[in-house]
């Protein structure tokens, strides 16, 4: 399982960033999609200087193409998410405008197959976002899914309900590219609790 990269995902301050960052995720979320997470441009602007050395990624949902390309640019994003019902087409015109590799996410119970999937041939990594109105839905045909798309050589990342208690159980059963957690390491939406990020970074990572 150590090789299983994190993101930490709901960031709003540097503070939280940089404290992410020297526990050592690998990929730091920041939403500008509707959220009680959403920060600014220029607070993004803020996360990405204090954290120039660590991916940033940002989240967007069924948003214009042309705030997409924009944020992104202006934000100086790795990573370009979209977590709404993004079209493979806008997936690659996403690329083609910002240079930066998409990660398409999917949420429970819609867990697309392999056909799905290859029609998005130009993004970079799927998300599989296993919760439906902030529950857990981590359901034994859920996971195997998730794994039949790792195996099928797709890299995945698995959300959704996760946290320290489970994510070990989840990595093993999906074999995921990576695990993006939020509110499993949060005091309150947007506040991320320092004792949880640590506790969940040793439990990915022993």
């Amino acid at each position: 399982m150590s090789a299983a990269k994190v993101k930490i995902c709901g960031l709003t301050s540097i503070t939280d960033a940089r404290l992410a960052v020297s526990l050592g995720a690998d990929y730091i979320g920041v939403i500008f999609a509707q959220s009680p997470r959403r920060i600014e441009l220029d607070r993004a602007k803020e996360i990405r200087e204090a954290i120039s050395s660590t991916a940033l990624v940002g989240v967007f949902k069924d948003q214009s193409l042309e705030d997409v390309v924009e944020t992104s640019l202006a934000a100086a994003l790795d990573l370009v998410q979209l977590h709404g019902g993004e079209t493979p087409v806008f997936c690659d015109q996403v690329l083609q405008r910002t240079g930066r590799p998409v990660v398409k996410a999917f949420r429970t119970p819609h867990v697309p197959d392999s056909d799905e999937l290859a029609s998005f041939g130009t993004t970079s990594y799927f998300l599989f976002d296993l919760a439906q109105n902030g529950a857990a839905l981590h359901t034994e045909r859920a996971l195997e899914e998730v794994a039949v798309a790792r195996r099928l050589g797709f890299r995945v990342f698995v959300a959704g309900g996760i946290n320290a208690a489970n994510v070990r159980d989840v990595l093993e059963r999906t074999g995921a590219f990576a695990v993006d957690v939020c509110r499993g390491v949060e005091r309150s939406p947007g506040v991320k609790d320092p004792a949880a990020m640590a506790h969940f970074m040793r439990e990915v990572r022993s």
